[in-house]
């Protein structure tokens, strides 16, 4: 029957040649794996919606009623965030022993397989904290580092986003596509200050692109705010030294959807790295322009 390989894309194929049987195969085996994602995902976002607006949560060991009136880092972890990698950590384990792991909580599991699970369980830890409904669970599974099924699950607004390589973006079930907008001025964009040490980068790059498009928003959660591209209803997404975990489902979720990835170069995004534009496709290049001519330049992770 011919030995069954993979591309680093997902792409199955088999050495005899037997190319209907390997499409199958494929199409089964993303499939498999995306369900996995909506499961762990929706089991997580459950437990999630179990504790907020909560009258009190833990961070850190302390007990807190909200963000608002406390001087932490954007970077917030709490009890909810750990309870929810957990619940994902033990059903992936079950159902893909063998996978590697990479959550925001955890860190890297690494099992010496070519699969990778990308995991944020919480991702929009503040606005969950401060009782502002838009959080969502992240996961994302690449193939050797590469995006092949991304699953965000909003559970308070009740939404699922799954995307499979050369599968299409589905909205709770319904195919989306990408906005038509054309012309900056009408580009509605959002954003996200991501990882960086300070506002800087993110408010010299804001006040640019605010000037010339329809308007600038932040949202506070970057997978909503990558999936919003994918589903037309934002025109772009630009973030700043993000990590995987928060923005790779959605990353691929806009592909799938016909839009267009890159760093602040133009270059094709990856999971290695850090800057980010994700948009329609339309308007890619005249905000890189803008982008570019407020002096913002790629950041570079020290190792």
């Amino acid at each position: 029957m011919g030995h069954l390989t993979a591309d680093p894309a997902g792409r199955w194929t088999l050495r005899s040649g037997q190319r209907p049987f390997a499409i199958l195969v494929r199409i089964i085996t993303v499939y498999h794996f995306s369900d996995i994602a909506v499961e762990a995902g929706t089991l997580a976002g459950k437990q999630l919606l179990a504790n907020f607006r909560r009258h009190q949560a833990e961070v850190g060991g302390d007990e807190i009623q909200s963000v608002g009136s406390r001087t932490l880092s954007k970077e917030i972890t709490s009890s909810n965030d750990h309870e929810a990698d957990k619940i994902i950590i033990d059903l992936i384990t079950d159902r893909c022993p063998d996978h590697n792991l990479m959550t925001e909580e955890t860190g890297h599991i690494d099992n010496g397989s070519p699969y990778t699970w990308i995991v944020d369980p919480l991702d929009g830890s503040s606005n969950f904290l401060n009782h502002n409904p838009f959080f969502a669970v992240s996961i994302c599974l690449a193939y050797e580092n590469e995006p092949i099924t991304g699953v965000i699950v909003a559970p308070y607004i009740e939404e699922i986003v799954v995307a499979r390589r050369g599968h299409g973006c589905t909205v709770n079930g319904r195919p989306v596509r990408v906005s038509d907008t054309t012309e900056l001025d009408r580009t509605y964009i959002v954003g996200c200050p991501g990882g960086d040490p300070d506002n800087q980068r993110f408010a010299t790059m804001e006040f640019a692109l605010h000037k010339q498009n329809k308007d600038f928003r932040k949202i506070g959660s970057a997978a909503i705010e990558a999936y919003m591209v994918a589903a037309g209803r934002v025109d772009a997404f630009t973030t700043l030294n993000i990590s995987p975990w928060d923005v790779a489902a959605g990353a691929l979720a806009t592909e799938e959807a016909g839009g267009r990835v890159s760093d602040f170069d133009g270059n094709p995004w990856n999971l290695d790295k850090t800057d980010m534009l994700v948009s329609n496709g339309h308007v890619h290049d005249q905000v890189l322009e803008v982008i570019q001519g407020a002096g913002i330049t790629n950041f570079v992770r020290e190792s």
